[in-house]
Order: C-alpha cells, then sequence, then structure tokens
C-alpha cells in the first residue's frame, strides 16, 4: 500500500475537482484551528500533495510555520521525542495550526541494525513524549533515513502507527541552497506526491514559500498524510506508505 501527497492553487479551490465549495473555502481560509474537523479531500479526483518535514522540532520550525501560517498551507511534521519535549510551543502551534504531527524516535538511529527491544524503545517512548505536549499519541511513524525492515514495521504495527515514506526528496540535508532544493522539489513533483523535507537546516525555510507558491500555481492542493488518504480507506497500522492516490 502507499501514502499520498497534494498541493493546490487554495485561491481557487472551487475550480478544483473533487472539491465541494464548502471544502474549498475551509482550504483557502488557512490552516483549521485546534478541534475543528480537518476538510475531505478526495485525492483521487483532486490533485493532492503532502509537505513532510523530519528531525524537528529545532530553532528553524518557526520560521516554517510562518510560511504555512503566511500561506494557508498544512504539512506533516515528524517529531523527534526530546525535540518535542525542548520546543513545546511549536508542537502547540502545529496541532493548533492544523498540521499533523507523527513520530520520528528518540535518538534518530538506524532501526534496522537495533535489536526488536530497542527499536519498541525507540518508537514507544518518542510516541509517549510527543503524546505529552498535545495530549494525542501520535498515529504516524517515519524512520529515520527512511530505514525498515519486518522487525520496525512489527514494532510500528504493535504501537498503532503506519509507516509514512516518501516518492519526493528534495535532499535539502545534503544541498545547503535554497533555490535547488526548490528546484529539485519541483522537478519531481507528481499528484499524489509525499515530499519530504527536514526543519533541521537554515537553508530549507527561505525554499519553502517559493514550493508552495509553485505548487499552488500548478494546481496541486497542499493537505497532511491522514487527509490524503481519508477517502482511500485510511492509514492502517504496520503498513508502508511511499504515496498517496491521485487522479486517473
Amino acid at each position: 500500500m502507499t501514502a499520498v501527497a497534494a498541493a493546490a492553487t487554495l485561491g481557487a479551490c472551487t475550480a478544483v475537482p473533487g472539491l465541494t465549495s464548502s471544502t474549498a473555502a475551509a482550504l483557502s481560509h488557512g490552516p483549521a484551528r485546534l478541534g475543528a474537523p480537518a476538510p475531505v479531500v478526495d485525492c483521487r479526483v483532486t490533485k493532492c500533495v503532502a509537505l513532510t518535514f523530519d528531525d524537528g522540532p529545532t530553532q528553524y520550525t518557526a520560521a516554517i510555520l510562518d510560511v504555512l501560517e503566511r500561506q494557508h498551507a498544512v504539512a506533516t511534521f515528524f517529531l523527534i521525542g526530546p525535540h518535542a519535549l525542548q520546543y513545546r510551543k511549536d508542537v502547540l502551534r502545529q496541532q493548533r495550526d492544523g498540521d499533523a504531527i507523527g513520530d520520528h524516535t528518540v535518538t534518530h538511529s538506524h532501526l534496522t541494525r537495533l535489536p526488536a527491544a530497542r527499536i519498541d524503545y525507540e518508537l514507544e517512548t518518542a510516541a509517549g513524549q510527543i503524546a505529552s505536549v498535545t495530549g494525542h499519541r501520535p498515529t504516524l511513524f517515519r524512520p529515520p533515513f527512511g530505514a525498515w525492515n519486518a522487525k520496525v514495521r512489527a514494532a510500528a504495527g504493535a504501537e498503532g502507527l503506519s509507516v509514512v515514506m516518501w516518492n519526493v526528496s528534495a535532499k535539502d540535508w545534503k544541498y545547503h541552497n535554497p533555490h535547488l532544493i526548490e528546484q529539485r522539489v519541483l522537478a519531481r513533483v507528481r499528484p499524489g506526491a509525499i515530499i519530504v523535507l527536514h526543519d533541521r537546516y537554515a537553508t530549507t525555510p527561505p525554499a519553502v514559500p517559493h514550493i508552495i507558491d509553485a505548487l499552488k500555481a500548478r494546481g496541486y492542493v497542499l493537505i497532511t498524510v491522514p487527509q490524503m488518504f481519508a477517502t482511500a480507506g485510511g492509514l492502517q497500522p504496520g503498513f508502508v506508505y511511499h504515496h498517496g492516490p491521485s487522479p486517473t
């Protein structure tokens, strides 16, 4: 099975196939407030894309949240447990804005090299740390370095976590150049894409507004990973998703 990603011109949402007028209005008015239901988008008929950010929160997360709020966009953040405790304000801001929050372990270790008990510790402890801030245990998990195997899948499933990978990478961990980060994303994005970025590098936030503008100009709707799958059976614990549904 796979996961979804998408982005679109929010100012013209009423013209996007698969969007009701009420959903279009909700998307165009920006981030949802805490407790408000997320707009439903059918990515089987709408061009969707999901921006995701790993390794945070850090000192650069607030700048990314500023951009998302200003440009009426949402994203999915995969948090390192101790970072969530250190940057509680940013985590609560993500939650308030309607962003999705996932588990990215405690120590960012290469999980396939660890024994099962240590994998369990990494996932369960990080989930508890995140829940201590948000009040909710995450249901999404991204393995550090994208490294997973049967043991990792089993541990995720036991913890109630879906394994969310990606199919578009800016390699912003390697290329510390905002323009190149933007170019790499836009050259690879397709309907249903899940884009991986990181909120741990100073050169990533400057690229984000340009990425969002370009995706909207191409007719994409930016939504969270759970929103992508809302009309396609949802996300299942222990399953691995690389991209989401897309129009046929």
